[in-house]
């Protein structure tokens, strides 16, 4: 009997070492720690979704736009999550090899802009002269801060001012004069007066049905990992079916982002439909190409057949 409990017990190591050496590793780029969007693959690692896919992730946090192509060229992780399109567009044009594999964010409902309460500043209309943060060059934050200026024909001085808390350092400091930011953060600070909001990305409304932001790889990751990769979508897509109906991952979210669950929640709901995180289809690129001229990231008109080779998406709408 003593035997056969050694022996049922080794087969028991066995077999876990066997599911430890299945699991696949993949790296993968977040922009902004705190986030509901980015925060669908850290509740798909904290809910194990990803393990029982034998997916292994390890997660790095950037500050988004060049910082995150510059990762992903250098093959410091395997794939980004929520890339701004305008920087892979000029990238790829100057024949950086990225692979858009999925879209991430369509519409822009999610980003704001915001002053400090004694600065005068009540409206976006008030920001011509006045130097306007956005993260980096070539993210999301910078079309959608170049579409506000075109929007309200003003003449900002857009400033690249990285991450969320900085920014709010150098606004509250009085380095620059608006800045950006995504709920839950600065929803505080404006709840207590400090801050007014002067503009959101839902207020232009030709960027409401465009992705403007993307996942990404490139074509030598794409190769050597395309079933990891594909199994990850995959996962990906369950998890933010998941995040929309189990109160779990309210729970989740409120940790990472270090507010209240009512915070948390209040955050999704206004800020994040999901139809707006749609993981199938990369929408309007021609008025992306269009912006990408308009805003000089690439040097003469395109058409989106001249730059098919940027996208292929892993994972098909089902039928």
């Amino acid at each position: 009997m003593k035997v056969m409990r050694i022996l049922a017990a080794g087969a028991a190591l066995a077999a876990m070492s066997c599911v430890a050496a299945a699991q696949t590793k993949l790296n993968v780029a977040l922009p902004q720690k705190g986030n509901w969007d980015t925060g669908i693959t850290e509740f798909g690692v904290k809910a194990g979704f990803f393990k029982e896919a034998g997916l292994d992730i390890e997660i790095l946090y950037t500050q988004g736009g060049a910082q995150t192509v510059q990762a992903v060229l250098a093959g410091s992780v395997d794939l980004a999550m929520q890339g701004g399109i305008l920087g892979l567009v000029g990238a790829f044009v100057k024949n950086a090899p990225l692979r858009i594999v999925a879209p991430a964010m369509t519409g822009t409902p999610d980003a704001f802009w915001y002053a400090r309460t004694d600065s005068g500043i009540k409206s976006f209309k008030d920001v011509d002269g006045k130097t306007v943060a956005f993260s980096a060059p070539g993210s999301s934050t910078n079309l959608i801060l170049l579409a506000l200026f075109d929007h309200y024909k003003v003449k900002g001085k857009a400033t690249p001012t990285g991450g969320i808390p900085g920014t709010f350092t150098q606004v509250m400091s009085k380095q620059i004069d608006v800045g950006w930011s995504v709920p839950p953060f600065g929803l505080k600070e404006q709840a207590a007066g400090e801050t007014v909001i002067v503009a959101r990305g839902s207020e232009v409304p030709q960027l409401q049905s465009q992705t403007v932001r993307v996942n990404f790889t490139t074509a030598d990751t794409l190769a050597k990992k395309r079933d990891a990769l594909v199994k990850f979508q995959q996962v990906y897509i369950k998890t933010l079916d998941w995040a929309y109906q189990d109160p779990k991952a309210i729970d989740y979210f409120a940790e990472i982002a270090g507010v209240s669950v009512d915070v948390a929640k209040q955050t999704r709901d206004q800020f994040y439909p999901k139809a707006s995180l749609q993981p199938y289809e990369v929408k309007d690129m021609q008025q992306t190409l269009d912006q990408a001229l308009a805003f000089k990231f690439i040097p003469k008109a395109m058409k989106p057949e001249e730059i098919k080779g940027l996208v292929e998406i892993l994972v098909p709408a089902p039928k």
